[in-house]
């Protein structure tokens, strides 16, 4: 059963509010992902591309983690799909633009428990809006094997995407698999 790990007990993951979450000193580590969050998540929201998801210590502000969801389409030739019906032109999708752990928080399953919210708060959507997927791309940087094997415990597979080798997704069958077991 994917799960979130016991010392993560004290964390609290909730949708960005400017006056609940503070951004300011968060680093992950990968710059693309510090500037995102704190230059254009803000922006990104308003306009409707995205909604994020914070993780902080219980009573704090400052963020040790957080993710993002949006609106996603892949074509049918890049994933498994049913054969019948016959698959539409573009299947929906959830995409995970970002996810990022504080340095000082890495290692302690703060990842792990970001995941299983964001997989759970996909599921849940797909039940309003049509999702067969979880979609993201693992970023390539120096870590890029370590995050690979992470997302591949998790259930995620390569997708056949030759414009994009570094895509992966799990699908929302496997999701609900996994949390009714």
């Amino acid at each position: 059963m994917l799960e979130a790990q016991a010392d993560v007990a004290e964390l609290k993951i909730s949708q960005f509010d400017k006056a609940l979450h503070d951004r300011s000193a968060f680093s992950c580590g990968f710059e693309p992902i510090d500037k995102f969050l704190k230059e254009a998540l803000t922006d990104h929201i308003k306009s409707g591309y995205l909604t994020a998801f914070m993780a902080t210590d219980e009573g704090q502000k400052e963020i040790v983690g957080f993710y993002t969801l949006n609106a996603f389409a892949v074509s049918p030739d890049h994933i498994e799909t049913p054969k019948r019906p016959r698959p539409p032109p573009t299947i929906p999708a959830t995409y995970i633009k970002a996810v990022a752990v504080h340095e000082d928080w890495q290692g302690k399953g703060i990842g792990r428990a970001l995941m299983v919210h964001a997989l759970r708060q996909a599921m849940e959507i797909s039940e309003k809006v049509g999702s067969m997927a979880i979609v993201l791309d693992v970023l390539r940087d120096k870590a890029f094997e370590r995050r690979f094997a992470f997302y591949e415990g998790l259930g995620f597979q390569p997708m056949n995407d030759p414009e994009n080798i570094d895509r992966v997704y799990i699908s929302m069958n496997d999701i609900r698999a996994t949390f009714s077991a």
